[in-house]
C-alpha cells in the first residue's frame, strides 16, 4: 500500500520536473521506503513443537519360596486348680435372718461353708473389714469354697465375713449387698 502511494508521488514528480530533481526525488524515495522498512517491527509467531514421549510399564510376577515351617514349643504345664463345688440345692431357698441392724439380710452363719456365686465375678478377700478400702490381699475365683470364721459384721450397709480360704488364706470379704450375693450356703 505504501510502495503504491510512493510511485504515484514519483509519476507526479517526474512528469513536471527535470531529470536532475527526478533522480534525487526517486533517491529520497528509495531512502524513505528504507527507512520506513526498517522501522517496521514485526512479531514473531511461536513455533510450537510438539513432543510425544512414550512410556512402557512392565509388570514381573517374582514368585518367592515357601517359608520354611517354625516349630512350635510345647505349652507349659498350667498349675492345678483347686476343688471346687457346684451346689446341689438351691442356696436362696436357706432361710434369711439380719443378724445386725442397718445391714443387709444374710443366709450364712460362723462354721458354716460358703461359695462364690458362680454366675459372677471373683470376690476380693481383705485384710481389713471396711469394703471401702482397698485393702485386698487375694481372690477368691467364682465356684470356689470358703469357710465361715468369723462375723457377721456390717460395713456402709453390707454383711461382711472373716472367711477362710482351702489353702489358709485369711481375710474379710462381702456376702452381698442385698440384691446381688455373691457368698452363697453349700447346704
Amino acid at each position: 500500500m505504501k510502495v503504491k502511494l510512493f510511485m504515484n508521488m514519483i509519476d507526479r514528480l517526474i512528469i513536471n520536473k527535470n531529470s536532475k530533481q527526478k533522480i534525487t526525488i526517486i533517491l529520497v524515495v528509495i531512502l524513505s521506503l528504507i527507512i520506513s522498512a526498517c522501522n517496521q517491527t514485526t512479531t514473531a509467531t511461536p513455533v510450537i513443537e510438539k513432543t510425544i514421549l512414550i512410556t512402557q510399564i512392565y509388570t514381573e510376577v517374582v514368585y518367592t519360596a515357601t517359608p520354611e515351617p517354625t516349630l512350635t514349643p510345647m505349652p507349659t504345664q498350667s498349675p492345678t486348680p483347686l476343688p471346687t463345688s457346684t451346689p446341689t440345692f438351691d442356696p436362696y431357698s436357706a432361710p434369711i435372718y439380719y443378724p445386725l441392724e442397718n445391714c443387709v439380710a444374710s443366709r450364712l452363719h460362723v462354721g458354716d461353708l460358703a461359695v462364690v456365686s458362680p454366675g459372677g465375678g471373683p470376690n476380693g478377700i481383705r485384710y481389713g473389714m471396711d469394703l471401702y478400702y482397698d485393702t485386698i490381699v487375694a481372690y477368691a475365683e467364682p465356684g470356689q469354697q470358703l469357710n465361715i470364721v468369723g462375723g457377721p459384721y456390717c460395713s456402709h450397709g453390707w454383711i461382711v465375713w472373716l472367711v477362710q480360704t482351702m489353702n489358709g488364706v485369711i481375710g474379710y470379704t462381702p456376702e452381698g449387698n442385698g440384691i446381688e450375693y455373691w457368698l452363697l450356703p453349700t447346704k
